[in-house]
């Protein structure tokens, strides 16, 4: 779905940028390393009649052990009168998501273009969020270059203590970058009663609730303290190289 005026997101399944190879991560701190997940990030809106399926395909992919899944809500829709009813604002929606977005646009397009569903596949790559087959088999692509990982990848190693508090570790990372803690809500359903999907029920998972820059850090290693999110909600720890580049590191807080 796209505002009146703003150019659609080119071919379905086309790759905006170069993608270098990724990176493999630590499982946890007692076992051996296992691939780094693949960061799927998906913008959307309640409001926007193409984002209950692209919901839906997120849902499917936060349940995958190799992908780490990740729903934005944007706010531009949130003023756009449904028919024959009024705007819905979506109560997940937030204007620093909707700037997330914006940035990635920005640098993927040389503008920062509104339109939803898009899906971004570790910070390098774009596509509609609409169309499953592609997002797949994008995903399966990030894959396949990970296996030419360097010999010595960026890791995250967290420690969780019993008062909830969590240390981060971070290592090997060659550029500069910025520690990102995202929290989400891992379920969540929500009757629309506005816009375009009235009467429609979403269903989905892992939508951000807030995000928080931990650290920026030239390169190399560092050590960062956060605090696990409380009612009822788990984030996720993304290392992602500055100005919205290459997530390089990336796993969920708690062992799912």
């Amino acid at each position: 779905m796209y505002l009146k005026g703003l150019a659609a997101l080119g071919g379905a399944c086309a790759l905006v940028v170069g993608y270098a190879a990724a990176e493999s991560e630590p499982a946890a701190q007692s076992r051996p390393a296992l691939m780094r997940p693949v960061v799927v990030e998906m913008f959307l809106s309640q409001s926007c009649t193409q984002s209950p399926p692209a919901a839906a395909l997120l849902a499917r992919l936060a349940a995958r052990p190799d992908v780490v899944a990740l729903s934005w809500h944007v706010d531009y829709w949130d003023s756009i009168p449904g028919r024959g009813v009024g705007p819905w604002k979506d109560p997940f929606a937030a204007p620093e998501f909707a700037a997330r977005q914006l940035a990635y646009n920005k640098r993927f397009k040389g503008r920062a273009a509104k339109l939803t569903p898009q899906t971004v596949i570790d910070g390098v790559m774009t596509l509609s969020g609409s169309k499953a087959a592609a997002v797949e088999t994008t995903i399966m692509e990030a894959q396949f270059l990970e296996e030419m990982a360097r010999p010595a990848p960026p890791q995250i190693t967290l420690t969780h203590r019993k008062n909830g508090a969590v240390r981060a570790r971070i290592e090997n990372v060659g550029a500069p970058y910025d520690a990102l803690v995202v929290n989400f809500s891992p379920s969540i359903e929500t009757a629309i009663k506005g816009g375009d999907n009235n009467g429609v029920v979403f269903r989905e998972a892992n939508v951000v609730r807030s995000v928080e820059t931990l650290a920026r850090a030239h390169s190399g290693a560092g050590d960062f303290a956060f605090d696990m999110p409380g009612d009822n909600l788990d984030c996720a720890l993304l290392v992602q190289e500055r100005n919205y580049g290459r997530i390089v590191a990336a796993r969920y807080c708690s062992d799912r």
